[in-house]
């Protein structure tokens, strides 16, 4: 067994394909299949089920992979720690970001940028999942999140601050533009955007919780993935949605504004999250020491 028939194997166990790994490593598909052949051949077990439809881990499977992406994990962890010794303070900080949180996090990373300017940034936007699945996997340094990660065992984290969510509309779709509140009787008829109804924040229950008590029906013309979309969606007239106050902030349009309705009070909370289980280098524990001196609004 060697590092490259893993890195092969590791490639078409998260591609589910071996055409689809020999695109993603810039490799030929047979010296791939030769490899995972010899693997399996020396291991003595099968590592996949074939199908038309390509290639699923079995159990001894899965099994290597997980203990391959913590020996893969490990290696990283040793190289970042041998370039750390006579670096000082530069690299590439890895951050992942909810899509919600970039107007939280800008300013603090525009003044990062400014004390280590030798240190580049790379940055990824993804959901609450993915991202924390890439910390755990050593692939990203810190996350910025909504929201606490209780019961994910190893993480830390730090409240930035708290964020009202509030009705996020357009004046065509304001059914009040001359109130400074939204009392929820108006809400009727308003066509809706939000997110789905198992969106790991809660915002659409707790404004449909609240619209069910006080007898009215909601709107909803359109269930979103994500807040990018939804933003789109008010953008351009398509209803009106219910999000956290700052994330207007993304939106370069001054026609779209965010309102709280009357009598609902849901906060949202931006947080830091980091691992205890991973090597960081001086470029991460810097920032780690200046996010966690932050407070947000």
């Amino acid at each position: 067994m060697n590092f490259k028939q893993l890195e092969y194997f590791c490639a078409v166990a998260e591609c589910k394909s071996i055409s689809n790994a020999a695109r993603s490593l810039h490799v030929a598909q047979p010296p791939i299949s030769r490899q995972i052949a010899l693997l399996e051949d020396e291991l003595g077990v099968c590592l996949f089920t074939r199908s038309n439809k390509g290639v699923e881990l079995t159990e001894a499977g899965q099994s290597l992979y997980e203990q391959s992406q913590h020996m893969f994990q490990h290696l990283r962890m040793i190289v970042d720690s041998v370039r750390d010794v006579n670096a000082g303070v530069r690299g590439q900080l890895k951050i992942g970001i909810l899509y919600s949180n970039a107007p939280v996090v800008l300013g603090l990373l525009q003044e990062y940028h400014k004390r280590f300017p030798q240190v580049e940034l790379y940055i990824r936007l993804g959901s609450p999942k993915d991202l924390l699945d890439d910390l755990n996997h050593g692939n990203l340094h810190v996350l910025f999140l909504r929201g606490s990660t209780d019961g994910v065992s190893g993480l830390h984290e730090k409240v930035l601050g708290d964020d009202p969510v509030e009705l996020v509309l357009t004046q065509q779709l304001d059914p009040c533009p001359e109130q400074q509140e939204i009392p929820i009787a108006y809400l009727q008829n308003i066509p809706m955007c939000l997110l789905r109804s198992d969106d790991l924040f809660g915002y659409s229950n707790h404004l449909l919780s609240e619209c069910q008590r006080q007898g009215i029906t909601p709107n909803v013309v359109c269930r979103c993935y994500d807040t990018p979309m939804a933003m789109q969606l008010v953008q351009a007239g398509f209803g009106v949605s219910f999000l956290p106050r700052s994330i207007v902030d993304t939106m370069a349009n001054p026609d779209i504004y965010a309102k709280p309705i009357a009598g609902i009070q849901v906060r949202s909370y931006p947080t830091l999250v980091w691992s205890s289980s991973l090597y960081y280098p001086s470029c991460a524990k810097s920032f780690l020491a200046m996010a966690q001196q932050f407070q947000w609004q």
